[in-house]
């Protein structure tokens, strides 16, 4: 039996770092644009044109409907071609979105524009295309390196809803953005195809660093799958659908907590818009904690204790938001729901990774966002419930009943380890 010998060099640079920190500047920029505005521009859109929470909130769901239903194509796209050039086309075509909102003078315009362009663009520069960049990179500290890359998304959290709300004041949310438009076209793009690199491989490296030599003789051939093998190789994995479960009814809460808990701060508790966006940004915060607690738990700690501790944390912030209506308890709040969502997409990603190996890494993390698409609903829910009774309260007793769901599932459902891994 021949006997593998295994020589690993750290070189003086691994360029994987940078990396990590590009995928962190574009989860920053493009999610401070897609994510963390809109919360904020939402009381501003209906005044503007006349609606209600269920209006605006169909806008939002439809864009992360479409956004979702465009992954699998985006993820078949991702595993075939150079990821510098999806990036730069939905950065584009985003762009192109936000300068035509300039000319947007009713809902049914504004709900087309946001629609086509941002649901389409988003899933091209936000973290479908982000963590399959990490994936190519990092092995052996694959959780920890898709919670750095992806906390930029945190970080905007933080930072951008007090940005926004005093954007709206000075510059109005058209001319906001246009500007991030103009910061989509100048920045991001030149950045992505001068710094992107599509694996370790292109600058002779290794996944993490490392330098590895095998011998050929040992090294087990490829075998050559069809896209249609390869993608009912996904539909009948029973893994697969334990992850989809899992995580569908958790999906898509976040994003409705993000886009109407200003309302419902500025509305029935009578918060200033400012307070609001103080109470998103201690959300985004801790989402940040959230990355690089649950990344490091998913490369050292056993898969279903990680999730399971995610979705109390999911849990107990909407028993806060369901009993109290002070100010510093909405902050603990907004703190425990930011930790459960900052470890979901390192999460995920790091489970489908386990399950099916880094070359179908992307098919199937599109196809998985395609089947959570109907939890990009919850927005729209949201609305409707508290259009409907007159009052948050309500929608938020249906999310806590969610979470609960999500917990019961998870102690059922098998969630692989690192051992694991395909």
């Amino acid at each position: 039996m021949t006997e593998i010998s295994i020589a690993k060099q750290q070189p003086s640079f691994f360029y994987g770092y940078a990396l990590a920190g590009y995928s962190f500047a574009m989860g920053f920029l493009a999610s401070s644009f897609f994510l963390h505005s809109r919360g904020i521009f939402f009381p501003v859109w209906m005044q503007e044109f006349a609606v209600d929470r269920t209006e605006i909130s169909l806008v939002v769901s439809l864009v992360l409907f479409t956004s979702s239903c465009a992954a699998p194509f985006v993820g078949y796209l991702i595993d075939k071609f150079p990821l510098k050039i999806i990036i730069c086309t939905g950065a584009s075509w985003m762009a192109l979105g936000y300068f035509s909102l300039q000319f947007v003078d009713g809902y049914t315009q504004f709900f087309v524009t946001f629609v086509l362009f941002q649901g389409l663009g988003w899933v091209c520069v936000g973290p479908l295309t982000q963590t399959k960049l990490m994936v190519n990179w990092f092995a052996r500290n694959r959780g920890l390196a898709l919670g750095i890359a992806i906390m930029g998304i945190s970080v905007a959290g933080v930072v951008m809803p007090t940005l926004a709300a005093w954007l709206s004041k000075t510059l109005g949310w058209q001319n906001s953005y246009s500007l991030y438009g103009a910061i989509l076209v100048l920045f991001i793009v030149p950045v992505t195809l001068l710094v992107v690199k599509q694996s370790p491989a292109v600058i002779g490296q290794s996944p993490d660093g490392d330098l590895s030599s095998m011998p050929q003789a040992v090294v087990a051939p490829l075998v050559k799958q069809s896209n249609f093998q390869i993608y009912r190789e996904f539909l009948t994995s029973k893994a697969f659908w334990s992850v989809v479960i899992t995580f569908g009814l958790m999906n898509g809460v976040y994003s409705a907590m993000m886009t109407h808990l200003p309302n419902y701060l500025t509305t029935e508790l009578r918060f200033t818009l400012y307070d609001a966006s103080y109470v998103l940004g201690v959300a985004g915060a801790f989402a940040i904690v959230g990355k690089i607690i649950f990344g490091w738990m998913m490369d050292h700690i056993d898969a279903k204790r990680t999730v399971l501790t995610a979705v109390t944390s999911y849990f107990c912030s909407t028993l806060v938001f369901i009993s109290v209506d002070n100010y510093l308890l909405m902050m603990f709040a907004a703190a425990l729901f930011g930790l459960g969502f900052g470890g979901m997409v390192p999460v995920r990603s790091v489970l489908i990774s386990r399950l099916f190996g880094v070359n179908k890494f992307s098919r199937v993390n599109g196809l998985f966002s395609f089947f959570l698409a109907p939890a990009t609903f919850w927005v729209l829910i949201t609305g409707y419930i508290t259009d409907t009774f007159g009052s948050y309260q309500y929608a938020f007793q249906v999310w806590a009943v969610a979470f609960f769901l999500a917990g019961i599932i998870t102690l059922m459902v098998r969630l692989p380890n690192r051992e694991d891994a395909a």
